[in-house]
């Protein structure tokens, strides 16, 4: 599993720093929101080639992988120890990046990356990380999923609380609120409502392990939205 570090860097994007859960007043809340596992099968309810920016997740041979973020004509690419944005280099065929130090190019599924002292060849997108990974980048600090109709919960917390369900992508927004911390139940309460909805959601901090993937997380997730009762597993995006 990746595990990308990030500081904000552009608009709405993060390059997010290990410490940045640390910080006073979201360590509590983070006590249930630790641990990492795949995501469930069902990710991306949406695709994220849809959305403006696009990001992929490339595992190559050697057990090198690597996390890339296209924003308008430029790639960012999240390596080892460093991140880097590269310049498209127009009038060439397929889609090709270069730097000093660095080319990557991508088609067809498939990506190159040559470096100063090294060249990955054969590289494929992960779907599942990389969905994980665009909501991470765009700022999301919490995913949830489930099924039975399939659902995706993402929370920001300085932001909005999103749950797209069902095969029609039906998306409910709601204004992220403070939580209610239940340390000694290990129960984290988030309440809300829009103009025409409430929500209320309950973190739970117990593992939790998707029926149809076998996959386990370490947060079990109990949501309310009006009458409709939705279960799932999450964690945090680390």
């Amino acid at each position: 599993m990746l595990s990308t570090c990030f500081i904000k860097i552009l608009p709405g994007h993060f390059l997010r720093l290990s410490y940045r859960y640390a910080t006073a007043g979201l360590t509590v809340v983070f006590l249930l929101l630790t641990g990492c596992a795949r995501q469930p099968v069902l990710e991306p309810l949406t695709s994220p080639v849809s959305a403006p920016s696009q990001t992929w997740a490339w595992e190559c041979e050697r057990n090198f992988a690597f996390v890339a973020r296209q924003e308008g004509d430029a790639m960012w690419l999240f390596l080892p120890g460093q991140a880097v944005q590269l310049p498209r280099i127009k009038g060439e065929p397929g889609n090709r990046y270069h730097s000093e130090a660095i080319r990557f190019q991508h088609q067809n599924g498939k990506a190159r990356l040559e470096l100063t002292d090294a060249i990955y060849e054969h590289c494929r997108n992960n779907v599942q990380t990389a969905a994980r990974e665009h909501a991470k980048l765009n700022g999301v600090d919490f995913r949830a999923t489930g099924n039975s109709p399939d659902w995706i919960l993402d929370i920001t917390l300085d932001g909005d609380m999103q749950l797209v369900t069902g095969a029609d992508h039906a998306t409910l927004v709601f204004a992220t609120p403070e939580p209610l911390i239940l340390e000694n139940e290990r129960k984290t309460l988030y309440t809300a409502q829009n103009k025409k909805h409430q929500i209320i959601i309950e973190l739970v901090g117990k593992p939790c392990r998707n029926a149809r993937t076998g996959n386990t997380r370490a947060v079990t997730v109990n949501i309310s939205v009006d009458e409709r009762k939705l279960k799932g597993c999450g964690g945090a995006l680390h």
